[in-house]
């Protein structure tokens, strides 16, 4: 039998997100303990409160494409790129690294190869500008800094493992990066970069067990 194509599913925020980590304008790699391996790729963390419509949003989407690929599986089985903020914020302070930016958030996480840059925009008061040429490099870099506020939009795609017929411990949704509005200012973040925060990262961050009851907005927990 042939597998079934899914292409996945865009995904625009409604609201501006706070962005803990980007790398948006220059790939890197993305390594495990200090040590860079693989293709660099542009990536982007946001935080997303308890109650932003876009986290709402986001999980129903996510629990859309799966349902697709994985018609009457339980979304348990899979791995999405959203994680619990509280327990990220225990693990920077068990690797001696300030995480508290983390609590009482859900944590979402997109990534691109270094052949797809994201586009990139910045508001200015009410008009969106396009950072292209070498507006992209020299606003791209004042800008879109750890710690700004953005307005991300992500493609969500499943991927599958060789394993159970794609049910396998590596099996979820990516979220990949489309394009990114720089939509303002905040607190800068120091200390880990974006690779780092990104060094378990292969697809999908989620240890957490999305359970298949209840409505379809909210099968994902974080």
């Amino acid at each position: 039998m042939t597998d079934k194509k899914v292409s996945g599913a865009g995904y625009t925020f409604v609201e501006k997100v706070r962005a803990p980590f980007v790398t948006l304008v220059t790939p890197q790699k993305v390594g495990k303990k200090g040590q860079e391996k693989g293709d660099p790729v542009y990536s982007l963390t946001v935080l997303l409160p308890a109650a932003s419509p876009d986290l709402k949003n986001l999980k129903a989407k996510m629990a859309e494409v799966a349902r697709e690929m994985w018609p009457g599986r339980a979304l348990s089985e899979l791995k999405f790129p959203i994680s619990n903020g509280d327990q990220e914020a225990e693990k920077a302070t068990a690797a001696g690294k300030d995480g508290a930016f983390f609590k009482g958030m859900a944590v979402f996480r997109a990534r691109s190869g270094a052949d797809k840059p994201p586009a990139l925009a910045v508001l200015e008061g009410i008009k969106i500008v396009e950072l292209a040429g070498q507006q992209r490099e020299i606003v791209g870099k004042q800008k879109f800094y750890n710690g700004c506020y953005v307005v991300p939009s992500v493609w969500l795609v499943p991927y599958k493992s060789s394993k159970e017929g794609g049910i396998g411990e590596f099996s979820g949704i990516k979220a990949y990066v489309g394009s990114v509005l720089w939509a303002g200012d905040g607190e800068r973040i120091g200390g880990a970069s974006a690779a780092e925060t990104f060094r378990a990262y292969a697809g999908a961050v989620s240890d957490e067990d999305p359970t298949a009851g209840g409505s379809s907005d909210d099968e994902i927990p974080f």
